[in-house]
């Protein structure tokens, strides 16, 4: 079991494997088809790094969908992934001593911000995302030696390249992998930015500098790099992809060069799709700005069938596994995120209100707003005022292409998005580098405030990245301080240690609690319940569990006997209650009222399950 593995081990492996990455990137950048971007705006190192990890996880996740997931094979690709590591090694500690240097007090925060990052990516991942499907699809595809999204579990079906990653660091007890890869990704994002060049306009350092400050700034990061979810590195995938289509292409004069640009925008725009449902807005709006610049060179023929022929071979698997194996509904399979043909509307229609804020006013993308009132306990959630810099000096000329793409950003996500701050992150990630063309006045009072007030916004994310670091710390040294973390932070996880001290050996239990990581037995969801009206729609997913044979149903209390628990009348007997076991654990220093639930865990009668009925 994944809890049960040294957390230092984890953290070695997973350091190992981004090593070889990165030196990968380090030989595919001088290859003769991508030596050329070394003169342009953008590294062609930081490109190599996203590419060639985009290709290992687009390459696993259509072999791990169509013909399984071999083990052994996948251990020998990581041992062959760390030996390039140590071959004639260019660590990616390199990068600070280059673009980093300690020679000013703002740079000196900057640094210090970044290592607090880093460490925070050590820490044991406790969110509940990440124990409901992030790792724990994962975790049972190793198990069952295929991807393991299944019907009933909605969430499962979410699942996409970047749980292949993950798949692949668990081969060798990486479960740390991903979320060191987030925080690679934000630091590389940091990297793009000082290095950022343009034809047109001096870049000041300085202003440079101040834009990485208020990015790392945005509170949404503290959450990002703490799970395993895989959205940071889609996000830096689009951010590099953006840069090359605004900084890049337009300025590229040789057709052969801009051609190759182009192939490299597609395929990195793309693959963010595979990682998370939403980055189709941004990569799409990415894509349009691209196709626009082939036309103004006639080349948009050559564009489409290049675009084409790259969504067939990254897009079109994932679809035609969900037409094969999930629903034949091929256009709303297309524009869903979760395909199953029961009840799925209803669980998407929830994943588009989140947290139920009003889309007219969305001053929530600011401030920690949570339907009706203002609440610390979620600031992780927004992306914070720093990101308000490019209005500072605002020129529309310089960035006009920048704002109109965001634009269409904020009007499309406002309409159909989820409406919630993290949503937003990558149109104020354009907005506020576009703003280093603009932003080089010492002598503008109005940027010299805006500078301050950036700085004492760092302190404060520092000071936050310091709380998380001394609370969670002792997790990364022994598996029993690890155990211990979990207990205080992880919700679920006494609900879990309580079922396996009272459950019978070998019990497969239908669950409430959606942390099925924390679970020692076998499991099957009762989240459908969440989500189905109808007769048909319960005997639908009766019929599934039923195949599953399981034994018992273990409830939270928050669950127990609601009018959504269609199961009540047709359950086991009682087989034992815990009083006050089941904990509400929170993340958030903010959040920290320890709520009790009792538990419950009833015997499964299948007989009676088979005829069970909505009242």
């Amino acid at each position: 079991m994944i809890l049960n593995i040294h957390p230092l081990l984890s953290i070695l492996c997973s350091l190992l494997i981004i090593n070889g990455f990165y030196n990968l990137s380090k030989f595919i950048s001088k290859t003769k088809y991508l030596i050329f971007l070394e003169n342009y705006a953008v590294s062609g190192r930081l490109i190599s790094f996203f590419l060639i990890v985009n290709i290992f996880s687009i390459v696993l996740y259509n072999l791990f969908l169509f013909f399984g997931i071999n083990e052994f094979y996948l251990k020998i690709l990581i041992i062959l992934l760390i030996l390039i590591g140590f071959y004639r090694p260019d660590n990616i500690q390199e990068l600070f001593k280059k673009y980093i240097l300690i020679n000013t007090k703002t740079r000196l925060l900057l640094f210090i911000i970044i290592l607090g990052y880093f460490i925070i990516s050590l820490l044991p991942i406790t969110d509940s995302d990440s124990l409901d499907y992030h790792i724990t699809l994962p975790y049972l595809s190793l198990i069952n030696e295929n991807f393991f999204i299944q019907k009933e579990w909605f969430t499962s079906q979410l699942a996409g390249a970047g749980e292949a990653l993950i798949i692949f660091g668990l081969s060798i007890n990486a479960y740390k992998f991903s979320s060191i890869l987030q925080f690679t990704s934000l630091f590389l994002i940091v990297v793009a930015i000082l290095n950022l060049k343009h034809e047109k306009y001096y870049l000041n350092i300085n202003s440079k500098i101040l834009i990485c400050l208020a990015i790392l700034c945005i509170p949404s990061f503290l959450f990002l790099t703490f799970t395993a979810k895989p959205q940071l590195f889609a996000i830096g995938t689009n951010f590099v992809a953006f840069l090359m289509a605004f900084f890049i292409l337009p300025f590229e004069k040789n057709d052969k060069k801009f051609i190759t640009i182009f192939c490299l925008i597609c395929f990195l725009c793309l693959s963010a799709t595979q990682f998370k449902f939403s980055f189709f807005l941004s990569s799409g709006i990415i894509l349009l700005f691209s196709l626009i610049e082939l036309l103004k060179r006639k080349l948009l023929f050559k564009g489409i069938i290049i675009l084409l022929v790259f969504s067939i071979l990254i897009v079109f698997p994932r679809e035609y596994y969900d037409y094969k194996y999930l629903s034949q509904d091929i256009v709303r399979n297309f524009f869903s995120p979760a395909t199953d043909d029961y009840a799925t509307e209803a669980f998407i229609s929830s994943l588009k209100h989140g947290t139920g804020n009003p889309r007219h006013l969305p001053y929530w993308i600011f401030l920690p707003h949570n339907q009706h009132f203002f609440s610390l306990s979620i600031i992780t959630e927004i992306v914070g005022l720093s990101v308000l810099i490019f209005l500072v000096n605002f020129r529309f000329k310089p960035i006009k292409k920048i704002v109109y793409a965001s634009l269409i950003f904020f009007i499309l996500a406002l309409s159909v998005g989820q409406p919630m701050g993290r949503f937003f992150i990558e149109p104020f990630l354009w907005l506020t580098v576009g703003s280093i063309i603009y932003l080089n006045s010492k002598n503008n009072l109005l940027f010299i405030i805006c500078k301050k007030l950036i700085i004492i916004n760092s302190i404060v994310i520092l000071a936050a990245l310091s709380f998380t670091i001394v609370n969670f710390s002792p997790g990364i040294f022994s598996i029993k301080n690890h155990k211990n973390i979990l207990a205080k932070y992880a919700n679920g996880y006494h609900l879990y240690e309580w079922a396996h001290k009272n459950l019978p050996n070998n019990s497969v239990i239908l669950t409430t609690h959606r942390s099925y990581l924390l679970s020692k037995n076998s499991f099957v969801t009762y989240d459908f319940r969440l989500y189905s009206d109808t007769q048909e729609e319960l005997d639908y997913y009766i019929n599934l569990i039923i195949k599953k044979k399981p034994t018992h149903i273990l409830y939270n209390g928050i669950d127990h006997g609601t009018s959504k628990d269609f199961l009540k009348n047709c359950r086991g007997k009682l087989l034992v209650r815990g009083k006050n076991v089941h904990q509400v654990n929170k993340r958030n220093p903010f959040n920290n009222q320890i709520i009790l639930h009792d538990v419950y865990i009833y015997e499964i009668d299948l007989d009676k399950l088979k005829k069970c009925k909505i009242k």
